[in-house]
C-alpha cells in the first residue's frame, strides 16, 4: 500500500464538523491543523517502513540466489571425493617414487661399500 493513499486526510471537513459541535472556529482550525501534522508524520513513518521493506525483500531475493541448493552441496561433495582421490593417488606416486629412489642409494652405497672392499683386500 502506498502512503500516497493516506493523504486523503480533509482539514476542512473536520474544521467544519468541529464548528458545527460548537467549537470556535479558531480551536477548530488549530485541532484540524494538529490532526494533519499527526497524519503526515504517520505518513512519512509509513513511507520510511515501506521504503525498508522493499530494500529488506530486494536483499532477500538477492540473498537467495546466492544460497546454495542441495544440488550444489552433493556436486561439491562429488568435487571433493574427486579430489581426495587425485591428491591420494599423486602421494602414492611420491612414496613409490621416494622408495625406488632410495632403494636405489641404498643399492648404490652396497656396491661402492663392495668395491672398496674389494680393493682393501688383498
Amino acid at each position: 500500500m502506498s502512503s500516497a493513499a493516506f493523504n486523503s486526510f480533509d482539514t476542512l471537513q473536520l474544521a467544519k464538523k468541529l464548528k458545527a459541535a460548537k467549537f470556535p472556529e479558531e480551536q477548530a482550525e488549530v485541532v484540524a491543523e494538529a490532526f494533519r501534522e499527526s497524519f503526515d508524520e504517520r505518513d512519512k513513518a509509513l513511507a520510511a517502513v515501506e521504503a525498508k521493506v522493499r530494500d529488506l525483500a530486494a536483499d532477500a531475493k538477492n540473498n537467495a540466489e546466492k544460497m546454495a541448493t542441495k544440488e550444489d552441496v552433493v556436486r561439491l561433495e562429488g568435487r571433493i571425493t574427486n579430489l581426495e582421490q587425485s591428491m591420494n593417488a599423486k602421494i602414492d606416486s611420491i612414496r613409490k617414487d621416494i622408495i625406488i629412489w632410495l632403494g636405489g642409494l641404498l643399492i648404490g652405497g652396497f656396491v661402492m661399500l663392495g668395491g672398496m672392499l674389494i680393493k682393501l683386500l688383498p
